[in-house]
């Protein structure tokens, strides 16, 4: 049953779109070996919408932070992104990156609700994109999108350097974490009774190259490769598993 509804998904996706570059390759179900995926990319667990991973403790704190908590603090090639938000059960939402030299001297202070001018989303998820010298992240629906019109879940790219949001994308693209690598990001959205979809977009531009129809949220991605070809494994809110290939230049899909 599983293995026919991710093959109907992937005749869904070859008759409505010319070129993706993520392409379905295999289902596995939820008999799959744990060990074919690590939880590194949400090590609080899948099925936490907040990604949590505090790699450093030591990280000295800025006033723009002073009452929030730490929930990433993770290694970059300048040194490294902290994430800092204010509790949970706090009242507003307010959320700050700091990025820090590697002697832990903060250089860089953003405000996310600021530089976006939204604070009724939540940030679930941030990353450092080395390659353009820009901070990623997602102001994601708290709860059911049609409660704030569906004016939520859209991942940004700010570059420090302009000091600038240079993409944003539509609305619904981007809740729970979202990966990446040299070119591209993969992001998704999905919520209970709403649409579910899996996306591909160009790093650099925020250009979608896949919009994916999913029958379960993604809960956790994970990049890997296998010889030359990069392969993206998503598993669902119902722990099926799915194998995608990661394709740079595709060539036309051919309508079934």
């Amino acid at each position: 049953m599983r293995k026919m509804i991710f093959c109907l998904l992937a005749l869904v996706v070859c008759s409505t779109v010319e070129a993706q570059r993520l392409v379905a390759f295999k289902g596995y179900g939820t008999n799959w070996n744990k060990s074919m995926v690590s939880s590194k990319n949400k090590p609080n667990g899948y099925i936490y919408r907040l990604r949590e991973d505090v790699q450093c403790r030591d990280l000295p704190k800025v006033s723009a932070a002073e009452d929030h908590e730490l929930f990433i603090a993770e290694p970059i090639d300048m040194g490294w992104l902290a994430f800092y938000r204010l509790p949970t059960s706090a009242d507003d939402y307010d959320f700050v990156v700091v990025l820090y030299d590697h002697d832990k001297q903060p250089v860089e202070i953003v405000n996310l609700g600021y530089v976006t001018d939204n604070h009724y989303c939540e940030v679930q998820d941030v990353r450092w994109d080395s390659d353009n010298q820009c901070i990623l992240f997602n102001m994601a629906c708290p709860s059911y999108a049609d409660q704030i019109d569906g004016k939520g879940s859209k991942l940004y790219s700010y570059s420090i350097k302009d000091k600038r949001i240079v993409w944003e994308t539509d609305y619904l693209v981007s809740n729970d974490i979202f990966i990446l690598n040299d070119k591209y990001v993969f992001c998704s959205y999905g919520f209970t009774s709403e649409k579910k979809f899996l996306f591909m977009l160009d790093k650099k531009t925020g250009k979608q190259y896949s919009k994916i129809p999913m029958v379960y949220k993604v809960e956790y991605m994970e990049l890997q490769k296998k010889g030359n070809v990069e392969k993206l494994f998503v598993v669902d809110y119902n722990e099926s598993l799915y194998e995608y290939n990661v394709v740079n230049t595709p060539a036309p899909v051919r309508r079934m």
